[in-house]
């Protein structure tokens, strides 16, 4: 079994704060938000990353000296 990504566990942990009924509207409003915004970044992560390896021809030196050559990933 794979571990969740960070940003999925974190939209999933918000997710489930903004169900909490006991909270007022606008906090679970943003907290509901925000899982929006990470599902939507990871997934455009996804996206690029495999976009970047398509264009290096698959090939994991060219792809990390791509990344490389744009700054260190935090």
């Amino acid at each position: 079994m794979t571990e969740q990504p960070t940003a999925l566990r974190l939209a999933e942990a918000l997710r489930n704060i903004a169900a909490d009924t006991s909270l007022s509207d606008r906090y679970c409003e943003v907290m509901s938000e925000a899982d929006d915004e990470l599902r939507r970044l990871h997934h455009n992560n996804q996206v690029l990353k495999n976009a970047l390896w398509k264009a290096c021809g698959d090939d994991e030196e060219t792809v990390n000296a791509t990344i490389a050559s744009e700054g260190e990933l935090k």
